[in-house]
């Protein structure tokens, strides 16, 4: 099972949202699950911790401001700006704990020492899997074990071991790592002999 992870949020005026972030706070929206829409404001530094602890990939507890009981919400969406990457807006889905939740979960590789030991490059094609589970089954990562992979094979989604109740939505056939040869050093270029200009007399012994 995931960490827990919670959050609060307060309730704001919608239509003001480069104030709410001139402020420090990170507008944001929640809504599904038999919920009305609610128009919320994070604060930008603790969205930001739970951004770096993985949170944005689990289920997580909002705890809004005036409500008697924390929501249970996934992540649906984040706008990020172009350049510094801050969070500019968040969308959260509320989420009931009976109904499967689709969310991406980050793939965790163990063993890429052994490969490269033996000469292989590690190439990861997924990084997250999209999976399908019960937001309790919801697993914090999934582990790959690469260990004996040798070069010029791979693992496909279809190989990978997830925890029961949980579903993985990709392809079964999907490439997830493979293992590739260094790639050989470049030759160096041969000096070729200057060669005297036409015309140009010879050197004199």
């Amino acid at each position: 099972m995931a960490t827990e992870f919670s959050l609060q949020a307060s309730r704001r005026t919608a239509g003001h949202p480069n104030r709410d972030r001139a402020q420090g706070r990170v507008p944001a929206v929640m809504y599904g699950h038999g919920v009305q829409p609610l128009t919320l404001g994070l604060d930008a530094h603790e969205f930001a911790l739970l951004l770096s602890r993985g949170g944005a990939h689990h289920v997580l507890r909002l705890d809004v401001d005036g409500e008697p009981a924390p929501r249970t919400v996934v992540v649906k969406e984040i706008q990020h700006h172009p350049v510094s990457r801050k969070p500019l807006h968040v969308d959260f889905q509320a989420v009931s704990a009976l109904e499967r939740i689709h969310a991406e979960v980050p793939v965790h590789i163990e063993g890429a020492e052994q490969v490269s030991r033996r000469g292989g490059v590690l190439q990861v094609v997924l990084h997250h899997l999209r999976v399908s589970c019960l937001p309790a089954d919801l697993p914090e990562q999934i582990v790959v074990d690469v260990s004996a992979l040798d070069v010029g094979e791979f693992l496909t989604v279809a190989q990978v071991a997830v925890p029961a109740g949980v579903a993985v939505l990709a392809g079964p056939e999907e490439v997830l790592v493979s293992v590739g040869v260094p790639r050989a050093a470049e030759p160096e270029a041969t000096a070729t002999p200057a060669t005297p200009a036409e015309g140009a007399a010879p050197a004199e012994g």
